[in-house]
């Protein structure tokens, strides 16, 4: 999606404005004619018996069918229904295609996209599917397709509404198997480790050296923060819950690393420009999740809870699509009864429950990516002394407005593709003069472009009914690598980490690996069995929020991207005082606001003198600050605009422009190191050649700027300040609500919020200091779900933006206000509760 609209888009989308505002009848007619039809009957032909979809006054479907592929065909309409748009416009990122809607803007992200191959494993992970799974994909994708015949593209949704005036002849493509599975990889790219991590040391090294840049990643504090599971050891090849890692950092030298530099810009700048899927780019665990389970013996019912919020990018709609897929008899010939978040474009339910078993996701920062620097003569690739064929493929983009496509050449080495060839000026690294006189490419080795069996995965965790079950599906999937906990209602509590990982050979993983040697190649997959799970802790809770997942006796490298035990460790020191836990007591977890790394900073800045009583004033606000963060705190206003100026004066001197940090976890971790040695390097500042700086320096400067900087922002006056004038959210339409012109972004942007938390805070509602508004909300819990497995039907939820796709319908924005005030709404599925809850009834009927 174009970050800024191309001047075509702006001119239309401007008279459409225009029209609805001052047609008001005409304007009324233009937004509702996309609306669907969600009462009476329908007929889809692919049907074999009648499926029902009953929703609810927020318009959540549930739909009731007697056969398997007649609830998926459903699913396929319904999403449709709701946010065919966002269906369409995923299928156009993941194939490479934008540039056939949006024009010349797009053709970078196309190439960049074309050149990882999404599709073209998407396409290879369709013939490894079971035959079961590509019925039920071919019957959603038939959904899909109906609901397309029975309308024309300007009634699809407002969005091409918009485009159709501009002329814009378009008739969106049948949807296909491919399409559903291509979003796999869309969300594997964004959530996968550690592929900014690594471009990003190997920048950083080549600016202050290698010993500074380490200082910028430091080790996680494991006698600080635990892990996932805590114990366990792998024995003949299989882990068993409850010897140190192999491998050193790749040996380039100072010369190859610098040489290097040209090639890893050129990936750094086109990644930072492909549009943010699920999660905003460059801010590492950032975006993450908090996931969580506690066992009866700690709560009031005696009987599990279960809660799940993912981080993903803010956005309307939001990443989720609700939905509860049931057999109306549960059977071996149709054995589903589940519901959940799902994604639009995509059978079945990602993060939910059945009538057995519950399950929520967080991502777990393995390492599945790693960078290779190759060293390239044309189109060979040296391998060892000598110098082999890269293999070679040309792809066709086509891109609106342009008679003729363009021509993409794209090169793979056999650590897969070529990721610096995108830039076309930059194919032979021209951007800069090697030290060494060698020419370099960057290669990307990644898990995700091998195909993969999670469809089946999903499908079978979908009709789990216990953890044997449960571990077993998850046994198929293969990316994005995920932490999954797990309960279910006999008791039962667990964890399983799914995903394929690789089996390294020399190195670790955390840098750029010479390509040339063959010692640093993978050398296959970490078997299945060896990956860590638990069942029934003692401990009687599981945490798991992006901290690592086992402890240092486990014999494999799994990732290093980790967050840095903030909020894991808040989470898992609530629940381990937890006694006689109540569904009300579970729910206030997801909005903890404490920040803990303030305990760090807070006391030494106290211990400042400052003599301007102005200034004084603002530290003044931090006395006896409990480290919470609400949104009417000037506290945290005040600290987390120190910290802010504390991060600019203490390493943009260091560090070039792209490099500067961008806030949140991982800088945390840094300051809180650094703070440890009054007269470190970093606190000195370059710019201030006959000063040397220290700690406490930098401190009171930081102070003296963050008064100066709030006073601008908010007020003069103490009493005025809140956190959440500066720390806003907007969810933001993903193509057209950052236009830039105000009424554009009014039609489908809703809200300016003031929110709590932050970065490293449970309710982690995370900014980037390098963004314009340094504090405005960017990622944060895209849906809050809490499942109570003494009663299903008790179980909460809510969702970022509500079920509908189509600005100005009903359900667009109506959990928006819930989500925002940190609240939820029943999670209903059981047959009873939800008739009684359903305010609209649509059959559907075989027939033509």
């Amino acid at each position: 999606m174009p970050r800024r609209l191309p001047r075509w888009l702006i001119l239309t989308v401007i008279v459409v404005v225009l029209a609805l505002g001052g047609l008001s009848s005409l304007g009324v007619t233009t937004v509702r004619r996309s609306f669907p039809q969600t009462e009476g009957q329908l007929s889809l032909p692919m049907l074999s018996g009648p499926v029902e979809v009953l929703r609810d006054a927020r318009g959540v479907p549930h739909l009731y069918a007697d056969d398997p592929q007649d609830l998926f065909a459903a699913q396929g309409f319904v999403h449709a229904q709701d946010r065919f748009f966002e269906m369409d416009v995923r299928r156009h990122i993941t194939a490479g295609r934008l540039s056939e809607l949006f024009g010349p803007s797009q053709v970078n992200t196309d190439a960049f996209i074309r050149t990882m191959g999404w599709r073209r494993v998407a396409e290879q992970e369709l013939e490894l599917l079971s035959a079961k799974t590509r019925r039920y994909l071919d019957a959603y994708a038939s959904g899909v397709n109906a609901y397309l015949r029975e309308r024309g593209t300007g009634d699809l949704s407002l969005e091409y509404a918009l485009l159709g005036v501009q002329g814009l002849n378009y008739r969106p493509e049948d949807w296909t198997a491919v399409d559903s599975l291509a979003w796999l990889k869309a969300m594997a790219w964004d959530l996968g480790a550690n592929r900014q991590q690594e471009i990003d040391q190997a920048l950083t090294a080549a600016a202050v050296g290698s010993e500074r840049a380490a200082e910028l990643w430091p080790s996680y504090p494991m006698h600080e923060f635990g892990p996932i599971v805590d114990g366990g050891k792998v024995s003949d090849g299989a882990f068993q819950p409850g010897g140190p890692g192999t491998g050193a950092p790749a040996a380039l030298t100072d010369a190859q690393r610098r040489s290097a530099v040209p090639a890893l810009e050129t990936v750094r700048r086109i990644s930072a420009a492909l549009p943010e899927l699920v999660a905003p780019e460059g801010l590492g665990a950032e975006v993450g999740s908090n996931s969580w389970v506690v066992a009866g013996s700690r709560t009031e019912s005696g009987k599990p809870l279960l809660g799940n919020d993912p981080h993903l990018a803010t956005s309307i709609p939001s990443v989720f699509a609700q939905v509860g897929l049931h057999c109306r008899v549960v059977s071996d010939a149709c054995p589903f009864d589940v519901s959940g978040f799902s994604f639009a474009g995509m059978p079945g339910v990602v993060i939910g429950r059945n009538a057995k078993i519950s399950w929520g996701l967080t991502t777990s920062y393995a390492d599945v990516q790693d960078l290779y620097l190759e060293e390239i003569q044309g189109n060979t690739v040296r391998v060892g002394d000598a110098f082999q064929p890269l293999e070679v493929r040309t792809e066709q983009i086509t891109v609106r407005g342009e008679d003729e496509p363009r021509t993409l050449i794209i090169r793979s080495s056999k650590h897969g593709p070529l990721l610096s060839d995108v830039d076309q000026d930059l194919q032979q690294l021209s951007g800069g003069q090697p030290d060494d006189g060698k020419n370099y490419g960057i290669a990307l080795n990644w898990v995700a472009l091998t195909p993969s069996r999670s469809m089946d995965a999903i499908f079978d965790l979908n009709r789990a009914g216990d953890f044997a079950q449960f571990r077993k599906a998850l046994a198929r999937f293969g990316a994005p690598s995920q932490n999954i906990v797990y309960a279910d209602v006999e008791g039962n509590i667990g964890y399983q980490l799914a995903g394929q990982l690789p089996s390294r050979g020399k190195g670790d993983g955390r840098t750029l690996a010479p390509g040339w040697d063959p010692a640093y190649d993978w050398r296959g997959l970490l078997p299945y069995q060896a990956l860590p799970y638990t069942l029934n802790p003692p401990a009687g809770y599981l945490v798991a929020a992006n901290q690592p997942i086992v402890g240092q006796d486990y014999p494999y490298r799994l990732g290093s991207d980790y967050s840095y035990g903030w909020r894991s460790q808040e989470l898992a020191d609530r629940l381990a005082n937890a006694e006689g836990l109540t569904l009300d007591q579970a729910e206030q977890l997801f909005y903890i606001d404490t920040n803990r790394f303030a305990a760090d900073l807070v006391p030494l800045l106290l211990k400042i003198k400052v003599d301007d009583p102005w200034v004084a004033e603002g530290q003044k606000t931090l006395v006896g600050w409990d480290y919470g963060t609400p949104a009417d705190s000037a506290a945290a206003a005040y600290f987390n605009v120190v910290v802010n100026n504390l991060l600019e004066h203490t390493f943009r001197d260091d560090l070039p422009e792209r490099l500067w940090p961008a806030g949140g976890d991982r800088w945390y971790a840094v300051l809180s190191r650094l703070l440890e040695d009054p007269k470190a390097d970093w606190w000195d500042d370059k710019t201030t050649p006959d000063v040397t700086e220290r700690r406490d320096d930098q401190l009171q400067r930081a102070m003296i700027e963050a008064r100066k900087e709030i006073t601008s922002k908010i007020a003069r006056d103490t009493d005025h300040w809140e956190w959440g004038k500066l720390h806003r959210v907007t969810l933001r339409h993903q193509t057209l609500g950052t236009s830039g012109i105000p009424p554009v972004e009014a039609l489908f942007n809703r809200g300016d919020f003031a929110a709590p938390g932050g970065p490293a805070v449970v309710n982690a509602l995370g900014y980037n200091l390098r963004n314009p508004e340094p504090y405005r909300v960017i990622n944060g819990p895209t849906m809050r779900m809490l499942i109570d497995l003494d009663d299903l039907d008790r179980s909460r939820w809510v969702n970022q933006s509500g079920v509908s796709g189509h600005a100005y319908h009903p359900n667009y924005d109506d959990q928006t206000q819930l989500w925002a005030r940190n609240e939820t709404w029943p999670f209903l599925a059981g047959r009873d509760r939800v008739e009684a809850a359903a305010t609209q009834r649509l059959e559907l009927r075989p027939g033509q």
